[in-house]
Protein backbone atom coordinates (compact mmCIF):
# COMPACT_ATOMS: atom_id res chain seq x y z
CA UNK A 1 0.00 0.00 0.00
CA UNK A 2 2.90 2.34 0.84
CA UNK A 3 4.37 1.75 -2.62
CA UNK A 4 1.08 2.67 -4.22
CA UNK A 5 0.95 5.93 -2.29
CA UNK A 6 4.47 6.85 -3.29
CA UNK A 7 3.82 5.96 -6.94
CA UNK A 8 0.86 8.33 -7.06
CA UNK A 9 2.86 11.04 -5.31
CA UNK A 10 5.69 10.73 -7.82
CA UNK A 11 3.17 10.94 -10.65
CA UNK A 12 1.63 14.11 -9.18
CA UNK A 13 5.07 15.66 -8.67
CA UNK A 14 6.15 14.88 -12.24
CA UNK A 15 2.92 16.28 -13.69
CA UNK A 16 3.24 19.47 -11.66
CA UNK A 17 6.85 20.03 -12.70
CA UNK A 18 6.00 19.31 -16.33
CA UNK A 19 3.56 22.24 -16.23
CA UNK A 20 5.96 24.50 -14.36
CA UNK A 21 3.49 25.01 -11.50
CA UNK A 22 4.22 25.59 -7.82
CA UNK A 23 2.51 23.62 -5.08
CA UNK A 24 0.56 26.79 -4.24
CA UNK A 25 -0.80 26.97 -7.81
CA UNK A 26 -1.89 23.33 -7.75
CA UNK A 27 -3.48 23.81 -4.34
CA UNK A 28 -5.47 26.82 -5.56
CA UNK A 29 -6.75 24.99 -8.65
CA UNK A 30 -7.54 21.84 -6.66
CA UNK A 31 -9.15 23.57 -3.69
CA UNK A 32 -6.75 22.35 -0.99
CA UNK A 33 -3.76 23.75 0.91
CA UNK A 34 -0.14 23.77 -0.26
CA UNK A 35 0.78 21.46 2.62
CA UNK A 36 -1.89 18.99 1.51
CA UNK A 37 -0.39 18.92 -1.99
CA UNK A 38 3.08 18.48 -0.50
CA UNK A 39 1.92 15.51 1.58
CA UNK A 40 0.39 13.86 -1.49
CA UNK A 41 3.60 14.31 -3.48
CA UNK A 42 5.71 12.86 -0.65
CA UNK A 43 3.40 9.86 -0.35
CA UNK A 44 2.45 10.54 3.25
CA UNK A 45 -1.13 11.49 2.42
CA UNK A 46 -3.37 8.81 0.95
CA UNK A 47 -6.35 9.94 -1.12
CA UNK A 48 -8.99 7.49 0.03
CA UNK A 49 -11.80 8.76 -2.17
CA UNK A 50 -11.71 8.24 -5.92
CA UNK A 51 -13.32 11.68 -6.34
CA UNK A 52 -10.16 13.29 -4.90
CA UNK A 53 -7.89 11.29 -7.20
CA UNK A 54 -10.05 12.14 -10.21
CA UNK A 55 -10.19 15.87 -9.42
CA UNK A 56 -6.41 16.16 -8.88
CA UNK A 57 -5.74 14.17 -12.06
CA UNK A 58 -8.04 16.55 -13.94
CA UNK A 59 -6.21 19.61 -12.62
CA UNK A 60 -2.83 18.19 -13.66
CA UNK A 61 -4.15 16.55 -16.87
CA UNK A 62 -2.83 13.14 -15.84
CA UNK A 63 -3.96 10.60 -18.48
CA UNK A 64 -6.18 7.76 -17.27
CA UNK A 65 -3.65 5.22 -18.58
CA UNK A 66 -1.05 6.57 -16.14
CA UNK A 67 -3.55 6.19 -13.30
CA UNK A 68 -4.37 2.65 -14.43
CA UNK A 69 -0.69 1.74 -14.34
CA UNK A 70 -0.41 2.54 -10.62
CA UNK A 71 -3.78 1.13 -9.61
CA UNK A 72 -5.60 4.45 -9.33
CA UNK A 73 -8.24 3.86 -12.00
CA UNK A 74 -12.04 3.78 -11.67
CA UNK A 75 -12.94 1.60 -8.66
CA UNK A 76 -14.12 -1.93 -9.24
CA UNK A 77 -17.76 -1.86 -10.15
CA UNK A 78 -20.36 -2.84 -7.57
CA UNK A 79 -22.96 -5.11 -9.10
CA UNK A 80 -25.56 -4.47 -6.44
CA UNK A 81 -26.22 -2.03 -3.63
CA UNK A 82 -25.90 -3.26 -0.07
CA UNK A 83 -27.71 -0.22 1.33
CA UNK A 84 -30.07 2.37 -0.19
CA UNK A 85 -27.29 4.97 0.04
CA UNK A 86 -25.15 2.90 -2.37
CA UNK A 87 -27.85 2.59 -5.03
CA UNK A 88 -26.92 5.82 -6.81
CA UNK A 89 -23.24 4.81 -6.95
CA UNK A 90 -24.13 1.48 -8.56
CA UNK A 91 -26.30 3.23 -11.12
CA UNK A 92 -23.66 5.79 -12.07
CA UNK A 93 -20.88 3.21 -12.32
CA UNK A 94 -23.03 1.18 -14.70
CA UNK A 95 -23.38 4.27 -16.88
CA UNK A 96 -19.78 5.43 -16.58
CA UNK A 97 -18.05 2.16 -17.45
CA UNK A 98 -19.20 2.08 -21.08
CA UNK A 99 -19.27 5.85 -21.46
CA UNK A 100 -16.09 7.29 -19.96
CA UNK A 101 -13.80 5.13 -22.07
CA UNK A 102 -15.67 5.52 -25.33
CA UNK A 103 -17.04 9.05 -25.84
CA UNK A 104 -13.79 10.56 -27.09
CA UNK A 105 -12.79 7.48 -29.06
CA UNK A 106 -16.27 7.43 -30.59
CA UNK A 107 -15.74 10.98 -31.79
CA UNK A 108 -12.56 9.89 -33.59
CA UNK A 109 -14.38 6.99 -35.25
CA UNK A 110 -17.28 9.22 -36.31
CA UNK A 111 -14.86 11.85 -37.57
CA UNK A 112 -13.10 9.36 -39.81
CA UNK A 113 -16.10 7.27 -40.91
CA UNK A 114 -19.30 9.28 -40.28
CA UNK A 115 -20.64 6.21 -38.47
CA UNK A 116 -24.41 6.56 -37.98
CA UNK A 117 -24.54 3.85 -35.31
CA UNK A 118 -22.23 5.91 -33.14
CA UNK A 119 -24.56 8.91 -33.45
CA UNK A 120 -27.48 6.73 -32.35
CA UNK A 121 -25.50 5.38 -29.39
CA UNK A 122 -24.46 8.91 -28.48
CA UNK A 123 -28.09 10.02 -28.28
CA UNK A 124 -28.78 7.06 -25.99
CA UNK A 125 -25.85 7.92 -23.70
CA UNK A 126 -26.94 11.54 -23.46
CA UNK A 127 -30.53 10.57 -22.63
CA UNK A 128 -29.47 8.09 -19.93
CA UNK A 129 -26.87 10.35 -18.36
CA UNK A 130 -29.20 13.35 -18.41
CA UNK A 131 -31.93 11.33 -16.73
CA UNK A 132 -29.57 9.87 -14.14
CA UNK A 133 -27.80 13.12 -13.24
CA UNK A 134 -31.18 14.79 -12.84
CA UNK A 135 -32.68 12.15 -10.55
CA UNK A 136 -29.81 10.70 -8.52
CA UNK A 137 -26.88 11.69 -6.33
CA UNK A 138 -23.81 9.87 -5.09
CA UNK A 139 -20.05 9.53 -5.29
CA UNK A 140 -20.07 9.35 -9.07
CA UNK A 141 -22.40 12.26 -9.82
CA UNK A 142 -19.59 14.64 -10.79
CA UNK A 143 -17.77 12.12 -13.03
CA UNK A 144 -21.13 11.36 -14.68
CA UNK A 145 -21.70 15.06 -15.28
CA UNK A 146 -18.25 15.30 -16.82
CA UNK A 147 -18.95 12.41 -19.20
CA UNK A 148 -22.28 14.01 -20.09
CA UNK A 149 -20.51 17.29 -20.87
CA UNK A 150 -18.15 15.58 -23.33
CA UNK A 151 -21.05 13.66 -24.89
CA UNK A 152 -22.84 16.98 -25.42
CA UNK A 153 -19.63 18.34 -26.95
CA UNK A 154 -19.53 15.52 -29.49
CA UNK A 155 -23.21 15.92 -30.33
CA UNK A 156 -22.75 19.66 -30.76
CA UNK A 157 -19.82 19.18 -33.13
CA UNK A 158 -21.84 16.74 -35.23
CA UNK A 159 -24.73 19.22 -35.44
CA UNK A 160 -22.31 22.02 -36.34
CA UNK A 161 -20.96 19.89 -39.17
CA UNK A 162 -24.55 19.63 -40.45
CA UNK A 163 -24.91 23.45 -40.21
CA UNK A 164 -27.65 23.05 -37.60
CA UNK A 165 -26.43 26.10 -35.72
CA UNK A 166 -29.28 26.59 -33.25
CA UNK A 167 -29.30 22.92 -32.22
CA UNK A 168 -25.50 22.87 -31.89
CA UNK A 169 -25.56 26.05 -29.81
CA UNK A 170 -28.06 24.38 -27.48
CA UNK A 171 -25.72 21.43 -26.88
CA UNK A 172 -22.80 23.75 -26.14
CA UNK A 173 -24.95 25.86 -23.81
CA UNK A 174 -25.82 22.74 -21.80
CA UNK A 175 -22.15 21.77 -21.83
CA UNK A 176 -21.24 25.23 -20.50
CA UNK A 177 -23.71 24.91 -17.62
CA UNK A 178 -22.20 21.55 -16.65
CA UNK A 179 -18.71 23.03 -16.81
CA UNK A 180 -19.77 25.80 -14.46
CA UNK A 181 -21.39 23.28 -12.09
CA UNK A 182 -18.19 21.21 -12.07
CA UNK A 183 -15.88 24.21 -11.90
CA UNK A 184 -14.00 22.64 -14.83
CA UNK A 185 -12.15 25.35 -16.80
CA UNK A 186 -11.54 23.10 -19.81
CA UNK A 187 -15.21 22.22 -20.24
CA UNK A 188 -16.21 25.87 -19.81
CA UNK A 189 -13.59 27.06 -22.30
CA UNK A 190 -14.39 24.40 -24.89
CA UNK A 191 -18.10 25.23 -24.77
CA UNK A 192 -17.37 28.93 -25.27
CA UNK A 193 -14.91 28.19 -28.09
CA UNK A 194 -17.55 26.27 -30.01
CA UNK A 195 -20.14 28.97 -29.36
CA UNK A 196 -17.71 31.59 -30.65
CA UNK A 197 -16.99 29.56 -33.78
CA UNK A 198 -20.70 29.18 -34.53
CA UNK A 199 -21.22 32.92 -34.06
CA UNK A 200 -18.35 33.57 -36.48
CA UNK A 201 -19.87 31.19 -39.00
CA UNK A 202 -23.17 33.05 -38.71
CA UNK A 203 -21.45 36.35 -39.52
CA UNK A 204 -21.55 37.75 -35.97
CA UNK A 205 -17.88 38.71 -35.74
CA UNK A 206 -18.04 41.16 -32.82
CA UNK A 207 -20.16 38.80 -30.71
CA UNK A 208 -17.93 35.85 -31.62
CA UNK A 209 -14.79 37.68 -30.54
CA UNK A 210 -16.41 38.84 -27.28
CA UNK A 211 -17.37 35.24 -26.50
CA UNK A 212 -13.84 34.02 -27.21
CA UNK A 213 -12.29 36.82 -25.17
CA UNK A 214 -14.63 36.05 -22.27
CA UNK A 215 -13.28 32.50 -22.33
CA UNK A 216 -9.71 33.72 -21.82
CA UNK A 217 -9.71 33.69 -18.01
CA UNK A 218 -11.12 30.15 -17.97
CA UNK A 219 -8.60 29.03 -20.60
CA UNK A 220 -5.71 30.34 -18.53
CA UNK A 221 -6.91 28.22 -15.58
CA UNK A 222 -7.19 25.07 -17.70
CA UNK A 223 -4.98 22.96 -19.93
CA UNK A 224 -2.52 24.41 -22.43
CA UNK A 225 -4.18 22.34 -25.16
CA UNK A 226 -7.60 23.97 -24.72
CA UNK A 227 -6.01 27.39 -24.28
CA UNK A 228 -4.25 26.90 -27.60
CA UNK A 229 -7.50 25.88 -29.26
CA UNK A 230 -9.02 29.20 -28.20
CA UNK A 231 -6.20 31.07 -29.90
CA UNK A 232 -6.64 28.98 -33.05
CA UNK A 233 -10.37 29.74 -33.33
CA UNK A 234 -9.77 33.40 -32.49
CA UNK A 235 -7.22 33.53 -35.31
CA UNK A 236 -9.81 32.07 -37.67
CA UNK A 237 -12.36 34.73 -36.70
CA UNK A 238 -9.91 37.60 -37.16
CA UNK A 239 -8.74 36.31 -40.55
CA UNK A 240 -12.29 35.82 -41.83
CA UNK A 241 -13.00 39.49 -41.16
CA UNK A 242 -9.73 40.93 -42.44
CA UNK A 243 -8.07 41.72 -39.10
CA UNK A 244 -4.53 40.78 -40.09
CA UNK A 245 -2.57 42.03 -37.07
CA UNK A 246 -4.98 40.36 -34.64
CA UNK A 247 -4.86 37.16 -36.73
CA UNK A 248 -1.06 37.07 -36.59
CA UNK A 249 -1.03 37.67 -32.83
CA UNK A 250 -3.54 34.87 -32.22
CA UNK A 251 -1.88 32.33 -34.50
CA UNK A 252 1.51 33.04 -32.90
CA UNK A 253 -0.04 32.34 -29.49
CA UNK A 254 -1.52 29.09 -30.83
CA UNK A 255 1.93 28.07 -32.06
CA UNK A 256 3.45 28.75 -28.63
CA UNK A 257 0.73 26.64 -27.01
CA UNK A 258 1.04 23.66 -29.33
CA UNK A 259 4.78 23.49 -28.68
CA UNK A 260 3.94 22.89 -25.00
CA UNK A 261 1.05 20.47 -25.60
CA UNK A 262 1.44 16.75 -25.00
CA UNK A 263 -0.10 14.88 -27.95
CA UNK A 264 -2.43 12.64 -25.94
CA UNK A 265 -6.03 11.56 -26.49
CA UNK A 266 -7.36 14.99 -25.55
CA UNK A 267 -5.15 16.75 -28.09
CA UNK A 268 -6.09 14.16 -30.70
CA UNK A 269 -9.83 14.61 -30.11
CA UNK A 270 -9.50 18.37 -30.04
CA UNK A 271 -7.46 18.30 -33.26
CA UNK A 272 -4.81 20.51 -31.73
CA UNK A 273 -1.37 19.59 -32.99
CA UNK A 274 1.49 21.22 -34.93
CA UNK A 275 -0.06 20.35 -38.31
CA UNK A 276 -3.51 21.78 -37.55
CA UNK A 277 -1.96 24.99 -36.18
CA UNK A 278 0.05 25.39 -39.38
CA UNK A 279 -3.06 24.71 -41.46
CA UNK A 280 -5.02 27.32 -39.51
CA UNK A 281 -2.28 29.85 -40.23
CA UNK A 282 -2.35 28.93 -43.92
CA UNK A 283 -6.15 29.19 -44.07
CA UNK A 284 -5.93 32.63 -42.47
CA UNK A 285 -3.50 33.81 -45.11
CA UNK A 286 -5.86 32.55 -47.82
CA UNK A 287 -8.78 34.45 -46.29
CA UNK A 288 -6.60 37.57 -46.13
CA UNK A 289 -5.84 37.25 -49.86
CA UNK A 290 -2.22 36.24 -49.24
CA UNK A 291 -2.38 32.78 -50.86
CA UNK A 292 1.33 32.56 -51.68
CA UNK A 293 2.11 32.41 -47.95
CA UNK A 294 -0.57 29.74 -47.54
CA UNK A 295 0.84 27.60 -50.34
CA UNK A 296 4.31 27.71 -48.78
CA UNK A 297 2.85 26.37 -45.53
CA UNK A 298 0.97 23.62 -47.38
CA UNK A 299 4.30 22.40 -48.76
CA UNK A 300 5.28 21.74 -45.14
CA UNK A 301 2.00 20.10 -44.11
CA UNK A 302 2.06 17.85 -47.19
CA UNK A 303 5.31 16.38 -45.86
CA UNK A 304 4.29 16.35 -42.20
CA UNK A 305 1.05 14.45 -42.86
CA UNK A 306 1.18 12.59 -46.20
CA UNK A 307 -1.69 10.25 -45.27
CA UNK A 308 -5.04 11.43 -43.90
CA UNK A 309 -8.41 9.89 -42.99
CA UNK A 310 -11.27 10.66 -45.37
CA UNK A 311 -12.79 13.66 -43.57
CA UNK A 312 -9.41 15.22 -42.87
CA UNK A 313 -8.42 14.72 -46.50
CA UNK A 314 -11.62 16.37 -47.70
CA UNK A 315 -11.14 19.42 -45.50
CA UNK A 316 -7.47 19.71 -46.46
CA UNK A 317 -8.23 19.41 -50.17
CA UNK A 318 -10.76 22.24 -49.91
CA UNK A 319 -8.46 24.65 -48.05
CA UNK A 320 -5.74 23.99 -50.63
CA UNK A 321 -8.31 24.74 -53.33
CA UNK A 322 -8.90 28.14 -51.75
CA UNK A 323 -5.20 28.99 -51.70
CA UNK A 324 -4.66 28.05 -55.35
CA UNK A 325 -7.80 29.83 -56.54
CA UNK A 326 -7.20 33.04 -54.60
CA UNK A 327 -3.68 33.11 -56.00
CA UNK A 328 -5.06 33.16 -59.54
CA UNK A 329 -4.41 29.50 -60.37
CA UNK A 330 -8.06 28.66 -60.96
CA UNK A 331 -7.27 25.55 -62.96
CA UNK A 332 -5.70 23.80 -59.98
CA UNK A 333 -7.94 25.57 -57.48
CA UNK A 334 -11.17 24.39 -59.07
CA UNK A 335 -9.75 20.90 -59.61
CA UNK A 336 -8.97 20.68 -55.89
CA UNK A 337 -12.39 22.14 -55.01
CA UNK A 338 -14.31 19.61 -57.09
CA UNK A 339 -12.25 16.80 -55.61
CA UNK A 340 -12.95 18.15 -52.13
CA UNK A 341 -16.68 18.24 -52.87
CA UNK A 342 -16.61 14.61 -53.97
CA UNK A 343 -14.92 13.65 -50.71
CA UNK A 344 -17.29 15.76 -48.60
CA UNK A 345 -20.27 14.02 -50.20
CA UNK A 346 -18.89 10.68 -49.02
CA UNK A 347 -18.88 11.73 -45.36
CA UNK A 348 -21.93 14.03 -45.69
CA UNK A 349 -20.39 17.27 -44.40
CA UNK A 350 -22.50 20.31 -45.18
CA UNK A 351 -19.95 22.46 -43.38
CA UNK A 352 -17.11 21.48 -45.68
CA UNK A 353 -19.30 21.94 -48.75
CA UNK A 354 -20.19 25.41 -47.48
CA UNK A 355 -16.49 26.31 -47.55
CA UNK A 356 -16.44 25.71 -51.30
CA UNK A 357 -19.59 27.82 -51.64
CA UNK A 358 -17.81 30.68 -49.85
CA UNK A 359 -14.85 30.27 -52.19
CA UNK A 360 -17.16 30.35 -55.22
CA UNK A 361 -18.94 33.47 -53.94
CA UNK A 362 -15.64 35.28 -53.32
CA UNK A 363 -14.36 34.46 -56.79
CA UNK A 364 -17.66 35.39 -58.40
CA UNK A 365 -17.29 39.06 -57.47
CA UNK A 366 -13.84 39.31 -59.08
CA UNK A 367 -12.72 39.10 -62.72
CA UNK A 368 -12.13 35.38 -62.01
CA UNK A 369 -15.88 34.86 -62.48
CA UNK A 370 -15.23 34.72 -66.23
CA UNK A 371 -12.83 31.79 -66.00
CA UNK A 372 -13.88 28.86 -68.18
CA UNK A 373 -13.98 26.44 -65.23
CA UNK A 374 -16.28 28.48 -63.00
CA UNK A 375 -19.39 26.81 -64.51
CA UNK A 376 -17.84 23.41 -63.64
CA UNK A 377 -17.47 24.49 -60.02
CA UNK A 378 -21.03 25.82 -59.92
CA UNK A 379 -22.39 22.52 -61.22
CA UNK A 380 -20.30 20.47 -58.77
CA UNK A 381 -21.56 22.62 -55.89
CA UNK A 382 -25.16 22.15 -56.96
CA UNK A 383 -24.77 18.37 -57.07
CA UNK A 384 -23.00 18.22 -53.71
CA UNK A 385 -25.59 20.38 -51.95
CA UNK A 386 -28.41 18.37 -53.48
CA UNK A 387 -27.01 15.02 -52.35
CA UNK A 388 -26.02 15.86 -48.75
Amino acid sequence: MLEDKKAFGRLVLAARRQRGWTQEQVAEKWGHTREYVSQVERGVRKLAKWEEVESLARVLEIPSERLDAIGKSLPERKTEARTPSEADDVLFQALLEPSAATVKLSWLIWYSENNKIIVSNLDTWIAKLTDATTKYRGTFLRPAQQVLAYALEMKGKILFDRLQYAAAMGQFSDMLVLGEELGDPDIITLAMIYQGDILRKRGLYETAVRRLETAKSHAEAGSICVSGMRWNILARAHAAYGKESLFLEATDKAQEAVEQTEQDLNALCNQFNPVTVLQERALGYSMLWQPDKALEIYKQTDKLRPFRPLRDLGSYTIVKAQAHAYGGNLEDGITYAIRGLELAKQYHSKRHISRVQIMYDRLNITPFRNHTRMPDLKEALYKAQKNV
